[in-house]
């Protein structure tokens, strides 16, 4: 394995392992899956990619505007959703989805080392796939970020603290996310120029051999 400081990791062995993971054929979707979800290679992941969001989303909305409910139990339960997203979402969706991952690696004297892992065959990844987790990754801490704004304007501190919560996990999966990418871009960037520098050079050696 090749790991670098806050840049991409490349796994050669592992590599075959997600690639036949993520090249197995879609199943036909269950019958409680939603209609936008029946063409993705995995329909129940994409569900769970927004299941979480959806229950501490909804309990917020409740606790907040709706339900006699005290604002402990709503804190509780909402922090409670929250991290069962960022945690699905950091181990399981981005790498089943779209065949990204990322993580923190405490080292043997004491400092971190961000890692990020990327599936170098993208040609493997479902466009339905693709596209839910994209959506459900971004437009979650917008969503937050909007009650958030509500919130400060309202003057209201204990919610505060929860929109600023839920503003962080939601918030780390993107910048994890968006660094896998990103440096997945520039890898695959390195990749194409050097095939064409051999190109160049065996159709140079072939002219002058």
């Amino acid at each position: 394995q090749k790991k670098h400081g806050d840049k991409l990791e490349f796994s050669q062995a592992p590599t075959t392992n997600v690639d036949i993971e993520m090249g197995n054929p879609a199943q036909p979707a269950p019958a409680f899956v939603p209609n936008a979800f029946k063409n993705a290679k995995h329909p129940i992941v994409c569900c769970f990619h927004f299941a979480f969001k959806i229950g501490a989303l909804g309990m917020y909305l409740l606790g907040r505007y709706i339900l006699p409910v005290s604002f402990v139990t709503t804190f509780i339960i909402t922090v409670l959703f929250l991290a069962f997203d960022f945690w699905t979402v950091k181990n399981v969706t981005g790498r089943k989805l779209v065949g990204l991952r990322w993580w923190n690696e405490v080292k043997e004297d004491g400092s971190s080392e961000w890692v990020f892992e990327s599936l170098e065959d993208q040609a493997s990844v479902n466009p339905v796939d693709k596209n839910a987790f994209w959506l459900g990754l971004y437009g979650w801490p917008v969503i937050w970020s909007s009650f958030l704004i509500l919130n400060v304007l309202s003057f209201d501190i204990n919610y505060i603290i929860l929109m600023c919560i839920a503003v962080v996990f939601s918030g780390s999966n993107v910048y994890g996310y968006f660094k896998c990418s990103k440096d997945q871009g520039q890898r695959m960037s390195e990749l194409q120029g050097r095939f064409a520098q051999s190109a160049v050079q065996a159709v140079a050696s072939r002219a002058l051999g």
